[in-house]
Protein backbone atom coordinates (compact mmCIF):
# COMPACT_ATOMS: atom_id res chain seq x y z
CA UNK A 1 0.00 0.00 0.00
CA UNK A 2 1.48 3.32 -0.80
CA UNK A 3 1.31 6.91 1.32
CA UNK A 4 -1.24 8.01 -1.27
CA UNK A 5 -3.52 5.02 -0.51
CA UNK A 6 -2.98 5.48 3.30
CA UNK A 7 -3.84 8.57 3.29
CA UNK A 8 -6.92 8.16 1.62
CA UNK A 9 -8.16 5.00 3.85
CA UNK A 10 -7.04 7.37 6.99
CA UNK A 11 -9.54 10.43 5.21
CA UNK A 12 -12.45 7.93 4.56
CA UNK A 13 -12.10 6.18 7.81
CA UNK A 14 -11.79 9.80 9.62
CA UNK A 15 -15.18 11.18 7.54
CA UNK A 16 -17.38 8.29 8.67
CA UNK A 17 -15.97 8.57 12.40
CA UNK A 18 -16.91 12.22 11.88
CA UNK A 19 -20.34 10.82 10.90
CA UNK A 20 -21.11 10.23 14.54
CA UNK A 21 -20.10 13.21 15.87
CA UNK A 22 -23.66 15.57 16.32
CA UNK A 23 -22.69 19.48 16.22
CA UNK A 24 -25.84 21.16 14.61
CA UNK A 25 -28.61 20.46 11.98
CA UNK A 26 -31.91 21.71 10.90
CA UNK A 27 -35.28 20.02 12.28
CA UNK A 28 -39.02 20.80 13.60
CA UNK A 29 -41.35 20.30 16.44
CA UNK A 30 -43.01 16.85 16.90
CA UNK A 31 -44.51 17.75 20.30
CA UNK A 32 -44.27 20.80 22.59
CA UNK A 33 -45.04 21.14 26.67
CA UNK A 34 -45.30 24.38 27.54
CA UNK A 35 -45.37 23.90 31.05
CA UNK A 36 -41.51 22.26 30.88
CA UNK A 37 -40.71 23.68 28.13
CA UNK A 38 -39.30 21.22 26.81
CA UNK A 39 -39.82 19.48 22.88
CA UNK A 40 -39.85 16.24 21.25
CA UNK A 41 -37.87 17.28 17.25
CA UNK A 42 -37.16 15.45 14.04
CA UNK A 43 -33.97 16.08 12.17
CA UNK A 44 -34.45 17.71 9.31
CA UNK A 45 -31.95 15.73 7.29
CA UNK A 46 -32.02 12.48 6.25
CA UNK A 47 -28.83 10.54 6.69
CA UNK A 48 -26.85 8.15 4.27
CA UNK A 49 -24.46 5.49 4.98
CA UNK A 50 -21.08 4.80 3.49
CA UNK A 51 -23.49 2.33 1.33
CA UNK A 52 -25.77 4.55 0.34
CA UNK A 53 -28.59 3.66 2.29
CA UNK A 54 -31.15 6.02 3.63
CA UNK A 55 -31.64 5.93 6.90
CA UNK A 56 -34.59 8.31 8.81
CA UNK A 57 -33.14 9.96 12.55
CA UNK A 58 -35.51 8.91 15.14
CA UNK A 59 -37.06 11.65 17.04
CA UNK A 60 -35.43 13.18 20.05
CA UNK A 61 -37.16 13.35 23.63
CA UNK A 62 -36.67 16.29 26.50
CA UNK A 63 -34.82 19.09 24.62
CA UNK A 64 -35.14 22.59 25.89
CA UNK A 65 -36.60 25.16 23.49
CA UNK A 66 -34.71 28.35 23.37
CA UNK A 67 -36.48 31.33 24.40
CA UNK A 68 -35.10 35.12 24.26
CA UNK A 69 -34.22 36.45 27.57
CA UNK A 70 -32.84 36.32 31.23
CA UNK A 71 -33.69 35.77 34.76
CA UNK A 72 -35.86 38.78 34.87
CA UNK A 73 -37.43 39.35 31.62
CA UNK A 74 -38.28 37.30 29.02
CA UNK A 75 -39.81 37.18 25.23
CA UNK A 76 -41.92 34.45 25.18
CA UNK A 77 -43.85 32.68 21.96
CA UNK A 78 -46.04 29.71 20.71
CA UNK A 79 -44.54 26.89 20.02
CA UNK A 80 -46.66 24.26 17.51
CA UNK A 81 -46.06 20.84 15.91
CA UNK A 82 -44.23 21.21 12.66
CA UNK A 83 -42.42 24.91 13.80
CA UNK A 84 -38.65 25.01 11.78
CA UNK A 85 -35.99 26.21 13.47
CA UNK A 86 -32.22 24.47 14.56
CA UNK A 87 -31.33 21.57 16.84
CA UNK A 88 -27.86 22.34 18.42
CA UNK A 89 -25.73 19.36 20.57
CA UNK A 90 -23.83 20.09 23.46
CA UNK A 91 -20.24 18.60 23.59
CA UNK A 92 -20.75 16.83 26.67
CA UNK A 93 -23.28 15.42 28.32
CA UNK A 94 -26.57 17.55 29.56
CA UNK A 95 -28.79 15.65 31.79
CA UNK A 96 -27.98 17.35 35.25
CA UNK A 97 -27.66 20.88 34.13
CA UNK A 98 -30.89 20.38 32.16
CA UNK A 99 -32.23 19.26 35.82
CA UNK A 100 -30.34 22.06 38.20
CA UNK A 101 -28.63 24.24 36.20
CA UNK A 102 -25.20 25.97 37.32
CA UNK A 103 -21.72 23.77 36.76
CA UNK A 104 -23.85 20.58 36.65
CA UNK A 105 -22.21 17.25 37.03
CA UNK A 106 -21.31 14.91 34.16
CA UNK A 107 -21.38 11.56 35.47
CA UNK A 108 -21.56 10.07 31.36
CA UNK A 109 -18.75 10.20 28.81
CA UNK A 110 -21.06 11.50 25.87
CA UNK A 111 -19.98 13.75 23.30
CA UNK A 112 -21.88 15.68 20.88
CA UNK A 113 -24.67 12.79 21.17
CA UNK A 114 -28.06 13.85 19.88
CA UNK A 115 -29.42 12.99 23.63
CA UNK A 116 -28.07 16.54 24.33
CA UNK A 117 -29.85 18.24 22.23
CA UNK A 118 -30.92 21.87 22.34
CA UNK A 119 -33.77 23.53 20.04
CA UNK A 120 -33.55 27.35 18.53
CA UNK A 121 -37.01 28.38 16.77
CA UNK A 122 -37.23 30.07 13.71
CA UNK A 123 -34.31 29.04 11.18
CA UNK A 124 -36.52 28.80 7.99
CA UNK A 125 -36.42 27.28 4.58
CA UNK A 126 -37.75 29.42 1.61
CA UNK A 127 -41.41 27.49 2.00
CA UNK A 128 -42.06 29.31 5.52
CA UNK A 129 -39.90 32.51 5.06
CA UNK A 130 -41.74 35.46 6.63
CA UNK A 131 -44.13 36.93 4.05
CA UNK A 132 -43.95 41.18 3.99
CA UNK A 133 -40.63 41.19 6.01
CA UNK A 134 -40.53 45.09 6.85
CA UNK A 135 -36.43 45.37 7.30
CA UNK A 136 -37.54 48.25 9.94
CA UNK A 137 -36.63 48.53 13.66
CA UNK A 138 -37.90 45.64 15.69
CA UNK A 139 -41.46 44.35 14.87
CA UNK A 140 -43.85 41.10 16.73
CA UNK A 141 -46.04 39.88 14.31
CA UNK A 142 -48.54 36.89 12.72
CA UNK A 143 -46.90 34.87 10.30
CA UNK A 144 -49.15 37.06 7.52
CA UNK A 145 -48.05 40.60 9.21
CA UNK A 146 -51.99 40.81 9.95
CA UNK A 147 -51.23 41.72 13.96
CA UNK A 148 -48.34 43.30 14.96
CA UNK A 149 -46.43 45.39 17.04
CA UNK A 150 -44.07 47.43 15.39
CA UNK A 151 -41.36 49.85 16.87
CA UNK A 152 -39.84 51.43 13.98
CA UNK A 153 -35.90 53.17 13.17
CA UNK A 154 -37.63 56.40 13.63
CA UNK A 155 -39.37 56.36 16.61
CA UNK A 156 -42.79 55.62 15.49
CA UNK A 157 -44.46 52.96 17.73
CA UNK A 158 -47.66 50.87 15.95
CA UNK A 159 -49.92 48.07 17.30
CA UNK A 160 -52.57 46.75 15.09
CA UNK A 161 -54.54 43.56 15.46
CA UNK A 162 -56.29 43.85 12.03
CA UNK A 163 -59.49 45.41 13.81
CA UNK A 164 -57.96 48.64 15.61
CA UNK A 165 -54.76 50.34 15.13
CA UNK A 166 -52.86 52.25 17.94
CA UNK A 167 -49.86 54.61 16.45
CA UNK A 168 -47.37 56.73 18.12
CA UNK A 169 -45.55 59.15 16.07
CA UNK A 170 -42.28 60.10 16.60
CA UNK A 171 -43.40 63.65 17.35
CA UNK A 172 -45.47 62.19 20.42
CA UNK A 173 -48.87 62.71 19.07
CA UNK A 174 -51.26 59.20 19.78
CA UNK A 175 -53.43 58.26 17.11
CA UNK A 176 -56.31 55.33 17.93
CA UNK A 177 -58.50 53.84 15.28
CA UNK A 178 -61.02 51.33 14.34
CA UNK A 179 -63.60 50.58 11.46
CA UNK A 180 -66.25 53.00 13.42
CA UNK A 181 -64.00 56.13 14.46
CA UNK A 182 -60.40 57.12 15.53
CA UNK A 183 -59.86 59.71 18.36
CA UNK A 184 -56.30 61.73 17.85
CA UNK A 185 -54.03 63.03 20.93
CA UNK A 186 -51.55 65.62 19.02
CA UNK A 187 -48.47 66.49 20.04
CA UNK A 188 -49.47 70.10 21.45
CA UNK A 189 -52.42 68.32 23.50
CA UNK A 190 -55.04 68.76 21.07
CA UNK A 191 -57.88 65.49 21.47
CA UNK A 192 -59.77 65.27 18.03
CA UNK A 193 -62.53 62.81 17.85
CA UNK A 194 -64.17 61.61 14.47
CA UNK A 195 -62.43 65.15 12.81
CA UNK A 196 -65.87 66.48 14.26
CA UNK A 197 -65.30 67.21 18.23
CA UNK A 198 -62.07 68.96 19.11
CA UNK A 199 -61.10 69.07 22.77
CA UNK A 200 -58.72 71.92 23.36
CA UNK A 201 -56.14 72.44 26.05
CA UNK A 202 -57.85 75.31 27.43
CA UNK A 203 -60.98 73.49 28.28
CA UNK A 204 -62.67 74.50 25.39
CA UNK A 205 -64.39 72.42 23.23
CA UNK A 206 -65.57 72.74 19.66
CA UNK A 207 -67.90 70.49 18.42
CA UNK A 208 -71.06 70.21 16.50
CA UNK A 209 -73.00 69.23 19.29
CA UNK A 210 -72.69 68.04 22.82
CA UNK A 211 -75.34 65.46 23.92
CA UNK A 212 -75.10 65.34 28.22
CA UNK A 213 -77.45 63.31 30.13
CA UNK A 214 -80.32 62.96 26.52
CA UNK A 215 -80.15 67.09 26.45
CA UNK A 216 -78.48 68.89 23.55
CA UNK A 217 -76.42 71.55 24.62
CA UNK A 218 -77.05 72.92 21.22
CA UNK A 219 -80.87 72.87 20.62
CA UNK A 220 -81.86 72.53 24.41
CA UNK A 221 -84.83 75.19 25.95
CA UNK A 222 -84.97 76.00 29.36
CA UNK A 223 -87.80 76.87 31.98
CA UNK A 224 -89.05 79.23 34.31
CA UNK A 225 -88.13 82.38 31.82
CA UNK A 226 -88.69 85.86 33.06
CA UNK A 227 -88.18 89.42 31.59
CA UNK A 228 -85.29 90.71 33.55
CA UNK A 229 -82.35 90.10 35.34
CA UNK A 230 -83.69 86.77 37.41
CA UNK A 231 -82.15 82.94 36.39
CA UNK A 232 -84.06 80.75 34.20
CA UNK A 233 -84.50 77.06 35.30
CA UNK A 234 -83.18 74.05 33.80
CA UNK A 235 -83.26 72.69 30.74
CA UNK A 236 -86.28 71.20 29.08
CA UNK A 237 -84.28 69.36 26.62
Amino acid sequence: MTALQSTGLFRTAFREMMKGVCTSVPGHILTFDPDQQRAQVRIGVQTITAGGAVIEPPPIADVPVVFLGGTQFVTIHQIDPGDEGLILFSQRCVDAWKQTGGVAQNPLARFHDTHDAFFIPGFRPLPTRITGFANDGIRMQSRDGGRHVWIKTSGEIVADNGEARVQITPAGAVNVENGAGHIRLQADGKVIINESCVINTDGTIDAPNIIYDGISAKDHKHTGVEPGGGTSGGPTN
